[in-house]
């Protein structure tokens, strides 16, 4: 066997080396740039370590490849290749990130370390890779086999390098979330919270019964609030921006060309070509153009009018068309007629032809967004748009956010670069979106800036006032529930006073603390301290942002601790995880800030 595989360790090489650039960390640039126009090839930086557009760009495209090879029937989607970008860009930051952070808490990872690890834990593309099993397990003898042959040298510098930096990373993690500690009783607390239950009734004060008059908030109490809670008040960098969408609409032209694409199908299909093999050629229908457009049976009204009634007319084994509906225009081949419960039903299949604007179309209007974006260098934005036949539109003013959501534009993350990395009246790119959902050109321009700043008393008097508002109902909510307490003993008194008083007792019934309760809703605060009650015993009045509350404990069970031994394992790694997942994702978010992420992908794509 290890005579067979020297023998074909150059095909293995070949094997692992394209293994290992599919699933590579991303830690290494590609190579330079070509110069597109005035940009400098930087996508972006990580403190003052550049990515260069072509590493970027090459490890999405590997990215886009090997998801291809995974399943090579999927469509990959707009959507799925943002996606990848997106996943590659935050690979690189954090992976540029750990580097900026080994370096500046002085954290080595030796040649021996390095060595263990590729010597003992191989990556799972070597584990599962052929060559290296036996009886379908991974054979440790045939892998340092391969260690040892002199051929695997370059290679294994490859793998060494993505050893020293995940291990470095790793142990930059490890600092991080050292902190982390769950202690015993939070582990037996989380253990009780899914076995103890209680049921108890309550009488609630809800603060919509509290009516309070805004004009009953002075300017001074509003005034005093503002002072003691500014730090509520700072309001982030906003800008606005103004724009032109030049809508990318399908002419007349295009839709006759897709009509004619449909009556060539229909006369190929009439002349006895497999209807199947037709709908594979020519149907973009993606639900059913692999399955040859077969569309199963159907009763009438389950598909859109105009189809509907044309199947329904069609003879079995008869090939109908062209029919046009909101979709497109559709061939049609009934199979099968039968009678049921529900009425007739028919099988067919058909090809469908979306209506879609021409490559042509798409190519004038994005040619007449460049004109205007040259017209503006030397006439200006609001100059060049009436010339062009454009409405110049803004936006309202907008905080950066990472999903990229621009008012009345939606999501576009390369615009919000642009707004929030570039300076006043600067002009943008042509961006591809959609625009109130049509097909658009979009050339932006910076119309004004608001800074950084504490939001100002005249801005924010009406939030406030309903805070106020909101805090005195529940103070006189909570008011009203300790006077119905004063006046209750025990539980007989509980209920005969709530009745004279016309107050609704509601009964929980039996709950987890964490399920929602009837008259308390879900406040596991509350239910923790009705469990601290006897059965029988009556809380003090108790509140949160709904109400507040008087109740009796009716029974409570005792926690069923005999599972708690097999289980508290899995529940310490659980919390532990959670929150050292929690404790590293503040720390990414305050050391993006720290070393400063700059993100010029804007520069580089209309929509990523």
């Amino acid at each position: 066997m290890m005579t067979q595989m020297r023998e074909n360790m150059p095909l293995i090489m070949w094997i692992l080396v394209g293994a290992f650039l599919a699933t590579i960390v991303f830690s290494w640039g590609m190579g330079g740039f070509k110069n597109k126009g005035q940009l400098d090839g930087v996508v972006g930086k990580v403190g003052n370590k550049e990515i260069l557009y072509d590493q970027y760009n090459r490890l999405v495209q590997d990215r886009v490849a090997s998801e291809r090879k995974q399943d090579d029937k999927k469509q990959l989607t707009d959507a799925d290749i943002r996606k990848i970008r997106q996943e590659v860009w935050d690979e690189l930051v954090r992976n540029d990130l750990m580097a900026e952070f080994q370096t500046k808490w002085g954290i080595v990872t030796s040649d021996a370390e390095v060595a263990y690890a590729v010597q003992n834990n191989p990556p799972s593309w070597i584990r599962e890779n052929e060559n290296f099993l036996k009886d379908g397990q991974f054979d440790p003898s045939k892998y340092h086999e391969f260690l040892k042959d002199p051929r695997s040298a370059q290679l294994l510098v490859m793998i060494e390098k993505e050893y020293r930096s995940s291990i470095g990373n790793q142990k930059v993690i490890d600092r991080i979330i050292a902190p982390v500690f769950v202690s015993p009783t939070e582990v037996q607390d989380e253990y009780q919270a899914t076995t103890q239950k209680l049921n108890a009734a309550v009488v609630s004060f809800p603060v919509k019964n509290f009516p309070v008059d805004s004009g009953s908030v002075s300017a001074a109490e509003i005034q005093d609030y503002y002072s003691k809670h500014k730090a509520d008040y700072e309001r982030p960098e906003k800008r606005q921006l103004s724009y032109v969408a030049i809508p990318i609409v399908a002419t007349r032209e295009d839709s006759s060309r897709i009509v004619e694409t449909a009556q060539e199908a229909l006369q190929r299909a009439k002349a006895g070509e497999d209807f199947a093999s037709l709908a594979k050629e020519y149907s973009e229908d993606e639900g059913s153009a692999t399955q040859g457009g077969d569309l199963g049976y159907f009763t009438r009204g389950r598909m859109v009018k105009e189809f509907d009634s044309t199947a329904f007319v069609t003879d079995t084994g008869k090939v109908a068309g062209p029919v046009t509906t909101r979709f497109g225009v559709h061939i049609i081949k009934v199979f099968d007629r039968k009678h049921g419960a529900d009425g007739d039903s028919v099988k067919a299949s058909h090809i469908l032809l979306k209506w879609k604007v021409s490559p042509e179309t798409d190519e004038r209007a994005s040619q007449k967004a460049k004109d205007f974006s040259d017209a503006i260098k030397s006439d200006g934005f609001a100059t060049s748009a009436p010339r062009f036949g454009l409405q110049v539109k803004e936006t309202e003013f907008f905080q950066k956010n990472p999903s990229g959501n621009i008012p009345g534009i939606g999501s576009l993350l390369p615009a919000m670069d642009f707004a929030f990395g570039s300076k006043i009246n600067a002009v943008s790119h042509v961006f591809k979106t959609k625009v109130r959902n049509e097909d658009s050109y979009v050339v932006f321009q910076i119309k004004a800036i608001q800074p950084k700043g504490v939001a100002l008393l005249t801005d924010v008097q009406s939030q406030i006032r309903g805070i106020l508002v909101k805090d005195k109902q529940e103070a006189a909510a909570l008011e009203a529930a300790k006077k119905f307490r004063s006046r209750v003993t025990d539980p007989q008194t509980f209920l005969s006073v709530a009745s004279r008083e016309s107050l609704k007792v509601d009964t929980t019934g039996e709950h987890l603390r964490r399920d929602y309760m009837r008259g308390l809703g879900s406040d596991e605060t509350i239910a923790k301290t009705l469990l601290t009650l006897n059965p029988g015993q009556l809380s003090d009045a108790l509140a949160n942002s709904r109400g507040a509350y008087v109740a009796v404990l009716i029974s409570k069970t005792s926690p069923d601790m005999s599972g708690f031994d097999s289980q508290k394992g899995d529940i310490l790694n659980k919390l532990r995880q959670n929150r050292q997942n929690s404790v590293y994702a503040d720390w990414l978010a305050q050391a993006e800030k720290q070393v400063k992420v700059d993100d010029k992908r804007y520069l580089y794509y209309t929509d990523y």
